[in-house]
């Protein structure tokens, strides 16, 4: 009978030691699940900003706009609110509808 080859006797070593070291590997942290929230604002009279704030026990994480059908021009305004609580938008001319995107950990 011959006997085993060194690379399978060096594989089995290799697999036993991962395992253990597997076995003894701490337990990751569980983390609680983000859940996205879209926040719309009122639409804007014509020239003037919407702005979509984000409801307590959530944070912002982006936001955008929708132009109205009466918009024409480019966007004038369209970012974070000062505080960072919610998205803002104005378009030069016409209505548009502010969007924020709010994270919160359930």
């Amino acid at each position: 009978m011959r006997a085993p080859s060194t690379g399978l006797l060096l594989a089995a070593a290799v697999l036993t030691a991962a395992a253990a070291t597997v076995a003894a590997a701490p337990a990751v942290p569980a983390f609680a699940a983000e859940t996205a929230k879209v926040v719309t604002g009122a639409p804007s009279g014509p020239g003037g900003a919407s702005t979509a704030t984000c409801p307590a026990g959530t944070h912002l994480t982006g936001g955008g706009y929708r132009l109205q059908p009466d918009a024409a021009g480019p966007v004038r305004a369209n970012g974070p609110t000062a505080d960072a609580t919610g998205w803002s938008a104005q378009a030069e001319r016409g209505s548009v509808v502010a969007f924020a995107v709010c994270e919160t950990e359930d």
